[in-house]
């Protein structure tokens, strides 16, 4: 179906999201940080990233306003994920998509991520709605 890369510094989301999308089809690959976030952004070819707001090397709004500044990825679309509640609101302010609050349940994560493709896929700009 489509290519996702993750980044978050938590091993366990690493391990249970990219699982639960492998289980529905798709390809993943991850970055343990915004470092690596970035270089395998930059390197690959993505349809959709799913970036943790608080992580080491660069946070995920840098990593969002990095690959949404390139020509290459500038159409792809961000999923934002945190713990911290204060980042519900502020999300908003960024370029990304979508945001997730954690922990959230794979069923959200999932439907999150299908109504990402399926607004890329039609052309539809993001969401003000999402959680």
């Amino acid at each position: 179906m489509a290519k996702v890369l993750i980044a978050d510094d938590e091993p366990d989301v690493l391990l249970i999201v990219s699982e639960r999308l492998r289980r529905n089809g798709h390809e993943v690959e991850y970055a343990p940080d915004g470092n690596q976030a970035i270089q395998k952004a930059d390197q690959g070819t993505y349809d959709l990233f799913i970036f943790d707001i608080r992580m080491p090397g660069h946070t995920g709004y840098e990593v969002c306003e990095h690959v949404k500044n390139s020509e290459k990825n500038a159409q792809t679309p961000v999923l934002l994920i945190s713990a911290f509640p204060e980042e519900k609101a502020k999300w908003r302010q960024s370029k990304a998509d979508a945001f997730l609050a954690k922990p959230f349940e794979t069923k959200h994560l999932i439907a999150k991520v299908d109504q990402l493709l399926h607004k890329i896929s039609n052309g539809k700009p993001r969401d003000p709605e999402t959680s």
